[in-house]
């Protein structure tokens, strides 16, 4: 093959040539990362023995029975700075179920973003995990000029658990209760708060005492950049530092706000018989709707 052959070739275009150039990876070495925890107290309902109330009530409105209620249900809380959380049809079968995220919009160097995050939530006997590593970024015409959305990599954990005081009474108050029953008749019933121990007296019915019962919000978020530019120009410890400042400020807001939002619902849920039936009127339609979903696939 002659130079000038040779020469012809390289500079001939490449769909020519039958291949089409590969376009490098992205280096992705700005690192975003970080935790938080937020906890709220929570007041239960007046705890009552079994004897005054059937054991019913108590034991339906406890917070571990709220917090197994089914996620879907997570969409009538109470979102901070215009916020949202939007529950997604999807009829694919996986274990956990999807949600849409508006996070607030987040302002750095001028540029003001709103992250869009899908994440999965999947309950658990003891906790609530969600998950996601699936967003991308909306609000200003340098998200598409500059490709933004293909530039970073995203990633959050979030655990909901939860402390139940309550629950663990109303397994000392049966416990004394099973015992009273081979004793004195005219023995008082005693309930346990911790290590702290209230004796029933004859005139009253409200057994209620103080509480330590928290849901705990713990979440982590890892984020890797290709930074475009002008911002590329910055130093990259600047640029982590700013993005560090500015992710942390929004999930400290957003969390400690949902995890007190989701405190105020469970003592709504369980002082007021009429918000825990509409709840429960919504499972019902959502049952419906799946068996109405489940029957058509298989026609």
């Amino acid at each position: 093959m002659t130079f000038t052959s040779l020469t012809t070739i390289l500079l001939l275009p490449s769909s020519t040539l039958g291949f089409c150039a590969v376009t490098p990876p992205r280096i992705k070495d700005t690192k975003v990362a970080v935790e938080g925890k937020s906890t709220a107290p929570v007041i239960p309902p007046p705890l009552q023995s079994s004897s005054e109330c059937d054991g019913s009530s108590n034991d339906v409105v406890t917070l571990s029975n709220y917090m197994r209620l089914p996620v879907e249900q997570y969409v009538l809380i109470e979102m901070p700075l215009g916020s949202s959380l939007t529950k997604i049809d999807n009829n694919e079968v996986y274990k956990g179920e999807e949600f849409e995220l508006v996070v607030p919009e987040i302002t750095f160097f001028n540029l003001t973003l709103q992250p869009v995050v899908l994440c999965t939530v999947q309950p658990m006997e003891d906790r609530v995990v969600i998950f996601s590593d699936n967003c991308y970024l909306r609000g200003s015409s340098f998200i598409e000029k500059t490709r933004l959305n293909e530039r970073f990599d995203f990633r959050v954990r979030c655990t909901l658990t939860w402390y139940d005081e309550q629950n663990l009474v109303a397994a000392d108050v049966l416990s004394e209760e099973d015992e009273s029953d081979t004793e004195d008749t005219g023995r008082k019933n005693k309930f346990r708060f911790g290590n702290k121990e209230i004796i029933e007296s004859d005139d009253e019915t409200d057994c209620s005492s103080s509480s330590s019962s928290t849901i705990t919000a713990t979440t982590s978020i890892d984020v890797a950049v290709d930074v475009p530019r002008p911002f590329s120009s910055i130093p990259k410890f600047i640029v982590e530092r700013t993005g560090n400042a500015a992710m942390k400020l929004s999930l400290k807001y957003i969390q400690a706000n949902f995890v007190r939002n989701l405190a105020n619902d469970y003592e709504k849920w369980s002082t007021d018989e009429e918000y825990r039936s509409y709840r429960a009127s919504l499972l019902s339609k959502e049952e419906e709707v799946e068996c109405v979903a489940e029957s058509q696939s298989l026609v």
